[in-house]
């Protein structure tokens, strides 16, 4: 079984029963992120599209959601998910004093497709040894080849 894992963390409790007190809390360690080009050449190898069309689509992708945002509409991804605009606003106790410098600015709300939301469920958890110098790690240098994703079967686009 797959496993995500996580170091503790002490914190001095802000709220509720243990408010004062001295706690631990999980948190996930990340091993980095997987750049735009590394997903691409991914994509690539497992479909049966080049990793030039694939950055193609997604670039495209990146450009066509706001258009539809900013026409109102919700736009839909597929198994991915959707992508909606939303907005907040200050409230007034009467319609008439209500007037647009009370709207928040808008931002983009994703949704993921319930096969992406709970796609971690299954994996289970484990405590990383705790470091003798609790320094951060020197950043690792962009564009280095650590990242081996797992492969999987083409989809065959």
């Amino acid at each position: 079984m797959a496993t995500l894992k996580f170091h503790l963390i002490q914190r001095k409790a802000q709220l509720g029963k243990l408010k004062g007190k001295t706690t631990y809390t999980a948190q996930p360690i990340h091993l980095g992120k997987v750049s735009f080009d590394d997903l691409c050449k991914h994509l690539a190898e497992n479909t049966t599209v080049g990793k030039a069309d694939v950055k193609a689509v997604i670039a495209r992708l990146a450009e066509t959601i706001p258009h539809f945002l900013e026409l109102g509409y919700s736009v839909d991804c597929g198994d991915l998910g959707t992508f909606r605009a939303s907005f907040g606003s200050q409230p007034v106790e009467n319609a008439k004093d209500f007037n647009v410098s009370l709207i928040r600015p808008p931002r983009v709300v994703f949704t993921p497709r319930m096969a992406l939301k709970y796609a971690l469920r299954g994996l289970g958890f484990e405590q990383a040894q705790p470091l003798h110098n609790p320094k951060k790690p020197a950043p690792k240098k962009p564009g280095g080849s650590e990242f081996n994703p797992p492969s999987g079967g083409g989809i065959g686009i």
